[in-house]
């Protein structure tokens, strides 16, 4: 070859090199800029698609049922789930917020009590006396304690309040993310198309449908029998807690909702908030019954759903459910406990399936191999 074909050579390289390299970039560059304009929606997308993977089989029945297409059944689901849920969790919203004011009024007027004993404890038999006299105790002790850690107190209130203004952030996010839901079931049938077009395009058309039944189905087991669950009894208890003017009904139903997605039991919460029904004394014998009954049929309810829904998808191991929900709390607040927990789940069925996959070829191919040719 002689030296001026070889310098041609060279020159058609270098140029169709730089264009790759001009390319490159330029990709790599709407990658980027895609990224960070789509980065502040990703928890609210990602909410979104749960929410409507979750729901879209009680809007295909509620489609069938009134013989409606998907599109309309979604409207009505959508507005039929914000009218019956919208309400419990506004009113449970408001409450944490306004228990949040009132913690942070109480700590700047210095007005914190402990309210002082009720003397019928007294006369409650085997625990009555014990009861009355730590009750006033706690009055008279707790008083000067709370003055002399006020500074923290009221820095913990600055946090209880932040809180508080996250919560009802959340509420309108879910609202919205419950409305982009409702579009997505709307249009389920091309978003069921494009969604194997993309999987079969990054695998193999066959693996590709595997994929998204895995998907579907993880995201169905964890959303409806761990957070969906966490999520009602959450809400049933909070209903209770405002019926029987139970303090913070706000921050107890809170505390229940991070309690069942972290897969604690509710009674952590429910035993003492009945304990108070009964110290206050507000609601009589028969209020204080009906009440007690209604707050442990509602704490033991994720003990009956939690079952028979996880039962209907794949088994995810509690640490990893557990490990989402922490971390994904720590990254994107009270959204992130919600997407963390379902996301990790759905990455760790993904990896599990690929491993399996990968043994499972491996052990075809020994046998294959070791087996004596005809």
């Amino acid at each position: 070859m002689r030296d001026g074909d070889l310098s041609v050579i060279r020159k058609i390289a270098a140029h169709d090199l730089m264009q790759v390299y001009v390319r490159l970039a330029l990709l790599m560059a709407v990658v980027w800029f895609s990224v960070q304009t789509f980065a502040p929606f990703l928890a609210l997308m990602l909410w979104s698609v749960i929410l409507a993977i979750s729901l879209f089989p009680l809007n295909q029945w509620l489609s069938a049922h009134l013989h409606l297409s998907e599109g309309t059944a979604a409207i009505v689901f959508i507005v039929i789930a914000a009218l019956i849920v919208g309400g419990p969790m506004i009113a449970l919203g408001v409450s944490l917020a306004d228990h949040a004011r009132d913690w942070m009024t109480i700590l700047n007027e210095q007005s914190f009590q402990i309210p002082e004993a009720k003397p019928e404890v007294a006369d409650w038999p085997v625990i009555g006396p014990a009861l009355f006299d730590l009750w006033a105790r706690a009055h008279e002790d707790l008083m000067s304690a709370a003055q002399m850690i006020r500074p923290q107190l009221i820095s913990g209130g600055r946090m209880v309040l932040g809180a508080a203004a996250n919560t009802l952030l959340v509420l309108l996010l879910f609202f919205v993310a419950l409305l982009v839901a409702g579009f997505m079931m709307a249009h389920a049938a091309r978003g069921t198309v494009l969604t194997r077009q993309l999987l079969g395009t990054l695998a193999s058309h066959e693996r590709g449908d595997e994929i998204q039944a895995l998907i579907v189905a993880t995201v169905r087991s964890v959303s409806n029998g761990v957070v969906g669950v966490a999520f009602l009894q959450a809400l049933a208890l909070g209903l209770g807690f405002l019926a029987l003017d139970v303090p913070a009904a706000g921050v107890l139903a809170l505390l229940v909702l991070f309690l069942g997605v972290l897969q604690l039991p509710s009674s952590l919460v429910v035993l003492p908030a009945i304990a108070w029904v009964w110290l206050s004394g507000d609601g009589g014998n028969l209020g204080n019954t009906v009440g007690t009954a209604y707050l442990l049929l509602a704490g033991l309810g994720d003990g009956l759903l939690k079952p028979y829904l996880l039962g209907k998808g794949v088994d995810t191991p509690v640490p990893v459910v557990l490990i989402g929900a922490l971390g994904g709390m720590a990254a994107e607040g009270l959204v992130g406990l919600f997407v963390g927990a379902v996301m990790l789940s759905v990455g760790y069925r993904l990896l599990m399936s690929w491993v399996e996959q990968s043994v499972a070829e491996h052990e075809a191919l020994e046998k294959s191999g070791a087996a004596p040719d005809p």
